[in-house]
């Protein structure tokens, strides 16, 4: 094997799409728990019953959006009023709100896909609560028995 296939993903829910970015891991960067790039093969060759790894990492840019938001204070003019007995009134305003729980969190997941060769089959991952982010890919690791 030459190369590390693809690794991509599908934003369901309220993941953003345009929000998610999939890179390569390089030493140093956000993925601090994947190994280090030096230990990548260049070159893979498998034998039967042997496997290969390609590690990612999520990190994420953002939570997931609220339903209902926050609540926003509006004066409405006019909804009550007293009057003097002189022809003459006063309005008040009064303050009207909206949801004080400032809604819930809307559901979002990443499902990362690694495909190794065009018509191989595809390993999938589900990365629940994500909406935006980045994934971290690294190459080919060790084969493993």
């Amino acid at each position: 094997m030459t190369t590390s296939g693809t690794v991509g993903f599908q934003a369901m829910g309220a993941a953003d799409p345009a929000k998610i970015d999939v890179v390569q891991h390089t030493a140093g960067d956000a993925a601090a728990g994947l190994p280090d790039p030096s230990q990548e093969e260049g070159t893979v060759l498998l034998k039967p019953a042997m496997a290969y790894e390609v590690q990612f990492a999520w990190v994420p840019k953002d939570t997931c959006p609220t339903s209902g938001g926050s609540p926003t204070p509006t004066a409405t003019d006019g909804a009550a009023g007293t009057s003097d007995g002189t022809g003459d009134s006063t309005s008040q305003a009064e303050v009207q709100l909206g949801s004080e729980d400032g809604g819930t969190t809307l559901d979002g997941s990443v499902a990362v896909t690694h495909t190794p060769e065009p018509g191989a089959p595809v390993a999938e991952a589900k990365i629940p609560n994500a909406c935006a982010g980045t994934i971290y890919r690294t190459g080919v690791l060790a084969p493993t028995t």
